[in-house]
């Protein structure tokens, strides 16, 4: 799955980067990148209505086997939502390197004053920011009809939890870019990873009917775990241990995102890149 969103080559400059302030430059970054998501606004409404389709899909097909409850549509819904919502945030910061670097433009921003973080950082909560309005949109009618006005608190709190989940998303998408970008292939490596990442995202189908080695790559990863935090607590079941996960993978995957970049970019700069 890509990116709904293709930046355009002349779409990142340096214009901005050379500001003294790291919040004045991560300002910069994000209304530069809202600019580029508003020149194609059929991004933003494939986000709102794909899931409809797929999630129709699946429990139409799924009809032939069992009875498909409202509640049933509601868990493939969240389920393909968080698949296609991780999938975007892992790509992001892979993709934005890669084009940078092939555009000529990788150079500059290296050699700018502000961190390479910032600017990550700020396409990153741009997409995080995104995701969670098309989420919102996508699925206040669904929660409002299933479970009446309680349905806002509901998709509120769920809203809460998916933007927790997203953040350890930036930590793995750091991981995927350093990948990218020592293969120097962003197609290859996204079209390898996907497919894996979509598997372990337990999001499309029973994780009990998988052998159990996979179970815990499934449970190590952030996707499943708040695909179903959300589940839960849109029938209002919440689950304090699953929200302590979300912030410990947090912690760790940022971690592991950062160290892993920083190493990449003292390697471009030791090349003189």
């Amino acid at each position: 799955m890509s990116l709904p969103w293709r930046r355009r080559s002349s779409g990142w400059s340096v214009m901005k980067v050379n500001r003294s302030s790291s919040l004045d430059a991560l300002f910069a970054v994000m209304v530069n990148e809202l600019k580029i998501i508003s020149r194609e606004p059929g991004g933003l409404a494939l986000l709102i209505i794909l899931p409809y389709f797929i999630a129709g899909g699946m429990a139409f097909i799924a009809s032939f086997f069992v009875k498909v409850t409202s509640g049933v549509f509601i868990r493939q819904f969240i389920g393909f939502e968080v698949l296609m919502l991780s999938m975007i945030m892992m790509q992001t910061g892979a993709r934005f390197l890669w084009e940078e670097k092939r555009g000529g433009r990788l150079e500059f921003l290296l050699a700018s004053p502000t961190s390479m973080y910032v600017i990550l950082l700020g396409t990153s909560l741009v997409m995080i920011l995104v995701n969670i309005g098309a989420f919102t949109i996508a699925s206040l009618p669904l929660f409002y009809m299933e479970y009446g006005l309680i349905g806002a608190l509901r998709l509120a709190l769920a809203l809460l939890l998916l933007f927790i989940g997203l953040l350890p998303l930036y930590g793995i998408g750091l991981l995927i870019a350093g990948l990218v970008m020592r293969l120097n292939d962003a197609d290859s490596v996204t079209n390898v990873l996907t497919p894996i990442l979509t598997i372990l995202s337990g999001t499309t189908y029973p994780v009990y009917v998988l052998p159990w080695w996979i179970k815990e790559l499934i449970y190590a990863l952030p996707m499943y775990i708040t695909f179903y935090s959300m589940y839960l607590e849109s029938i209002g079941h919440e689950e304090l241990t699953l929200i302590i996960y979300l912030i410990t993978a947090t912690i760790i995957y940022l971690l592991l995102g950062m160290t892993s970049y920083a190493r990449l970019e003292r390697g471009f700069r030791s090349r003189g890149i």
